[in-house]
């Protein structure tokens, strides 16, 4: 027996349908679910606007007036623009209800109001997600405040309140894709995500750092790793019981016994990048540069000079624990944040023998990361009013699931992915899957690997090019930026600045150009 609308309604929403919800978000989650759930959306390419709106340049007038109607009416009384309850009462008629879903996306009439709706519920949140700011009225400040509190409520993050994180979430968004048509294509600041065993945190700073550009140190520590440093890791039998141990191992990493001082080096990096530049705004190491002693002791540095740290953070097995792998971000006065990496680095017969690993790993054996894989999370840093940032941790880059979804579907500003691999030319992984999320949808990304790592790497022909520790890619110039030190360089400063382009939602709104892009505009190689 076929779904029927009035079914699947219930499920979002379990109370009776008279009254439409007042919070936008919640409209948003429903209507964005009918959307996608009958595929009616690929019809706006044919019979859109509604025929009351005979311009596309009507129809976006209409949308932003009604969009703030409803923002005002709710912080008010919590109440909904008639025109809103007259569009749910047509959605909601007996005869409607009964339709079965999969008739939605053939029915003209139905579908244009659930779109409408969609529409009139992204206006209302503009800016959702976003920190005060000064010139904010009272009003955006109530409705914003709400926003917050919901995203930050345990156990839930999301903006949805009557519709319940566990059936379909709702983030803010920061990016409409502009090429493709799906239903991300059609709303401006706010995200439909299915619920998942990920889930996702959107944090606001107490310390916001400059909306223009940003300066960012980059570490790339260790500047030296061994492969006395790779090891097999002894697993306890319960891990290992289903495993052809002829054929699989686990391995992990051990710190370099005498790595240098990497405070003194931030220190110093940090005095240089002031004397070329004047200001840094982010320090950022590579994935499993230190040991949490050695990051807290940075995390407090930077925190003292109001500076964020996006680190690597890594430990070994220990007993019957397996090792963690971790990117930790620090923002002046707020908690630490942890988002743990979602999946194991898997070293294979070519990347054995391109690090040098043939004596200490078997290469007829593919061996496995020996880290934990629980509590998945993924972290939105809002850094200021304009900009979000998030990071990602080596095989997450490459292989989406499970936050592949959550990443097109808010299209953070910033990605930086934290990487232990070789030098980060053009041509190989981690550029290509950068240009990915620089086409769709519109994300700026910044790879990052450790000196040690880039050097240890060895190609079967050609030059090393053992140098170019980072990668930059966003969709506002060509091919990736390489990123190399230069002789004697242990540190990199990269200027950032953000760029402001117009983006239009495929049912014909513009944003007013207040999309933001992080551009590159300055590399500034560190010698102390």
């Amino acid at each position: 027996m076929s779904l029927t609308l009035g079914e699947y309604l219930r499920f979002l929403l379990p109370r009776d349908l008279d009254n439409p919800p007042a919070w936008p978000p919640d409209m948003f989650a429903i209507c964005a679910s009918l959307l996608l759930k009958s595929g009616s959306y690929c019809s706006v390419l044919t019979d859109w606007p509604p025929a009351k709106y005979k311009e596309t340049e009507s129809w976006a007038d209409e949308a932003r007036s009604l969009g703030l109607k409803w923002r005002e009416d709710w912080v008010a009384s919590k109440s909904v623009p008639e025109d809103i309850v007259a569009l749910w009462k047509s959605l909601t008629t007996t005869a409607n209800l009964a339709r079965p879903l999969s008739d939605f996306a053939h029915n003209v009439e139905l579908w244009q109001v659930t779109l409408q709706l969609f529409v009139f519920a992204d206006e209302a949140c503009a800016g959702v997600g976003s920190p005060p700011v000064s010139d904010d009225t009272p009003m955006d400040r109530t409705f914003m405040r709400r926003a917050a509190e919901l995203l930050s409520r345990m156990g839930h993050y999301s903006l949805g309140d009557e519709i319940d994180a566990g059936r379909v979430r709702v983030l803010p968004k920061m990016h409409t894709p502009q090429t493709g048509l799906t239903i991300r294509s059609f709303s401006m600041y706010l995200a439909l995500c299915n619920p998942s065993e990920v889930v996702p945190q959107w944090v606001n700073p107490r310390y916001q750092f400059p909306d223009d550009s940003l300066n960012l140190l980059l570490v790339p520590w260790p500047l030296e790793i061994y492969p006395i440093q790779f090891r097999a890791s002894r697993a306890l039998a319960t891990e290992t019981r289903n495993i052809d141990k002829d054929r699989f191992g686990l391995f992990t990493v051990d710190p370099l016994k005498r790595p240098g001082d990497i405070m003194t080096l931030v220190t110093k990096l940090l005095d240089a990048a002031n004397e070329h530049i004047g200001r840094v705004d982010g320090i950022v190491l590579p994935e499993a540069a230190v040991t949490p002693a050695q990051h807290e002791a940075i995390a407090k540095f930077a925190g003292d000079n109001k500076i964020f740290l996006v680190s690597g953070v890594a430990t070994v097995p220990e007993g019957g624990t397996p090792g963690c792998n971790q990117v930790s971000i620090n923002l002046p006065f707020n908690e630490e944040l942890v988002q743990k990496k979602h999946h194991r680095w898997k070293l294979d017969e070519s990347q054995i023998n391109q690090y040098g690993l043939g004596s200490i790993l078997h290469p007829e054996r593919e061996w496995w990361e020996h880290i934990g894989i629980v509590d998945r999370c993924f972290i939105f840093a809002a850094v200021n009013s304009d900009m979000v940032l998030a990071a990602l941790i080596c095989e997450d880059l490459a292989r989406p699931d499970p936050v592949g979804d959550l990443v097109r579907a808010v299209g953070p500003n910033l990605v930086i992915a934290l990487l232990m691999d070789g030098p980060q030319l053009n041509e190989r992984w981690s550029g290509r899957y950068a240009t990915v999320l620089a086409d769709d949808p519109g994300c700026s990304v910044l790879t990052l690997t450790s000196l040690g790592m880039s050097k240890l790497s060895r190609p079967r022909s050609g030059p090393s090019r053992s140098n170019v520790i980072g990668l930059w890619k966003d969709a506002k110039n060509g091919v990736p930026q390489e990123i190399e030190l230069d002789a004697g360089a242990q540190g990199v400063l990269l200027s950032i600045t953000m760029r402001h382009e117009e983006e239009w939602s495929a049912d014909g709104r513009s944003d007013g150009g207040y999309a933001i892009y992080p551009v590159l505009s300055g590399i500034h190689c560190l010698k102390i």
